[in-house]
């Protein structure tokens, strides 16, 4: 066929593409970019990968070696396989007819060793791949899958160097991270298994040794500083929860975790800044709010009123919310806010819990300041009933025994609380009292 004729017929099958795709100057400049150098003249991979998926076609054969050359280093051999022909066809030079019998000869020493892995004769798939290395070293292909077959096998050390070695030579396949991330994770399970048994000296260097294979792995860094928490190393935790928030900072239990260790290393005030991390980053986290209202408890009362009634108000029946708020409205004399959130709190515990102690006794201590002894005293037994000898209860009791005119009782309740070192102190000065 006449060449005129040839380049006529090529411009008919261009035009009839369904594709339509037309090739852009930077199109063009990535594939003859990536002939001059690879993956390493690229950090963003969208360009290249679109298009491989373009399936394009173009009257310089230059271009669709380029694109042969592309679509090989990325792993892609059907796309490079029809480059290399569509190259052939516009110019069909001996170099592209030497560079297809060798793409044929790849194809087939891969399609060997698979069907030995198929058949599970590792041994001789290992052979096979090796021998694809030896032949084409600077193909990613045969270094990634010898990795899977050597994780098959359970030699996860040549998994992992083989697996690295496939993405040395493409970084685009997201596939090869994914392998590698697929063995840290059973790393990190079998260390949670071993940190559920608490057998943290155990689980640390398996949690380590994931992080190692896969350096962006977020849930071990943060799995490995709860391991060092249980042990009470704060400083190694908090070492390893603050390279957690390096590659993601917007990750609440790190956040939260750190602010709690701070809170234990006394520095209040980083406590409070990751709390309010937390928040922000979750704004309805019920226990970050209820965290930094305790925190705050020590600082700014209204502060703390308004983090703890936000946290009230995101869980219901969250009754530690209720009771602390009710302690801080105690102290800034909101006394009828306070009555409500201690009932609040003894009707989500229910009639049968021991945990209604403290708002029972609080109940009592508002009740006697009201005057209202016989509430006071109903409150006050009904703490005593969890707790006989509970010396807040006792000597609430005592208080409102005492203005009832029930001496007998009121001394009994006083001895009870006496026997409290917290409350010793009180109840021994009511019982001199009760001397004169």
């Amino acid at each position: 066929m006449p060449k005129f004729i040839f380049l006529l017929l090529f411009t008919f099958i261009l035009s009839s593409d369904e594709s339509n795709y037309t090739l852009t100057e930077f199109d063009t400049e990535t594939i003859n970019s990536f002939k001059e150098s690879g993956f390493s003249a690229f950090s963003d991979y969208t360009v290249i990968n679109n298009l491989i998926e373009s399936n394009f076609y173009s009257s310089s054969a230059d271009i669709h070696y380029g694109m042969y050359l592309l679509c090989l280093g990325n792993d892609d051999l059907g796309c490079a396989n029809l480059h290399l022909n569509r190259a052939i066809q516009i110019d069909g030079i001996q170099n592209y007819y030497d560079l297809s019998d060798s793409l044929t000869i790849y194809r087939d020493l891969l399609e060997n060793a698979r069907r030995a892995v198929k058949k599970e004769n590792y041994n001789i798939g290992i052979e096979d791949y090796e021998n694809v290395i030896n032949r084409f070293p600077n193909r990613a292909i045969p270094y990634y899958e010898l990795g899977v077959l050597y994780e098959t096998i359970n030699d996860r050390v040549n998994a992992i160097k083989y697996l690295n070695e496939s993405i040395n030579y493409n970084p685009n396949k997201e596939q090869y991270k994914l392998a590698i991330y697929g063995i840290a994770q059973s790393i990190s399970r079998e260390a949670d298994e071993e940190s559920r048994r608490q057998d943290f000296n155990s689980a640390i260097p398996k949690y380590i040794e994931a992080i190692s294979y896969y350096p962006e792995f977020t849930q071990a860094y943060f799995q490995l500083a709860k391991a060092f928490y249980s042990l009470g190393d704060y400083k190694q935790s908090k070492s390893y929860l603050l390279q957690c928030l390096e590659l993601n900072p917007n990750q609440l239990q790190p956040l939260m975790m750190l602010a709690t260790i701070y809170k234990k290393m006394k520095d209040s005030m980083s406590a409070e800044k990751y709390y309010r991390k937390a928040i922000k980053v979750d704004p309805n986290s019920y226990k970050a709010h209820f965290r930094l209202g305790t925190l705050l408890m020590k600082k700014d009362l209204n502060s703390a009123r308004m983090s703890l009634q936000k946290a009230a108000d995101l869980k219901e029946n969250y009754y530690n919310a209720h009771e602390t708020l009710g302690i801080v409205n105690m102290q800034l004399g909101k006394y009828d806010e306070a009555v409500k959130n201690f009932s609040n709190t003894i009707n989500i515990l229910g009639e049968k819990s021991s945990k209604r102690y403290k708002s029972l006794y609080l109940l009592a201590d508002i009740s006697n300041g009201k005057e209202d002894y016989s509430t006071a005293r109903d409150y006050a037994l009904s703490a005593v009933d969890i707790k006989e000898n509970g010396g807040a209860a006792n000597y609430h009791l005592g208080i409102a025994y005492k203005n009832l005119n029930e001496k007998y009782l009121a001394k009994s309740a006083f001895e009870r609380a006496s026997k409290d070192k917290d409350w010793r102190a009180s109840a021994k000065y009511e019982l001199d009292l009760m001397k004169k």
